[in-house]
């Protein structure tokens, strides 16, 4: 499994200022001020595709928390978001649970909340491959 300070310094975590919290045994917390994300969406909240890319995220971190020797993470193949309120707070907690993990498909329950007041501001389901190893 990738270490925090690995997930923290590829490009696009870099890129977000996005903050892994907490990862393992199926479980992932980030965290992402929203002055870091320059993309806003209704009334200068996080923007939707912003907001199902952070759930994604969160997602492989989470995964990857479960990941057997030799396995690893494939493409996403659902994702689903319910907007439930604008992320306009100063800070978002994105926060992964792994429903179920099987040989070739990982599904993942996420919820995007404001880390100030508790407001849930999204809730994303999203289904990812899970690439066995190969036998040698």
């Amino acid at each position: 499994m990738r270490s925090i300070v690995e997930w923290e310094g590829t490009p696009f975590f870099r890129e977000l200022d996005l903050r892994v919290e907490s990862a393992g045994d199926g479980h992932a917390r980030l965290a992402v001020r929203r002055e870091a994300v320059r993309l806003r969406g209704a009334r200068d909240g996080l923007n939707g595709g912003i907001v199902a890319t952070l759930g994604e995220a969160a997602m492989r971190v989470c995964l990857a928390s479960m990941l057997a020797d030799g396995e690893r993470a494939g493409r996403t193949r659902e994702l689903t978001v319910a907007y439930l309120s604008g992320a306009r707070g100063d800070v978002t907690i994105v926060e992964a649970r792994m429903l179920r993990k099987g040989g070739r498909l990982a599904v993942g329950d996420i919820e995007l909340i404001d880390a100030a007041d508790g407001t849930l501001n999204a809730k994303l389901r999203v289904s990812c491959e899970v690439i066995p190893a190969r036998a040698e």
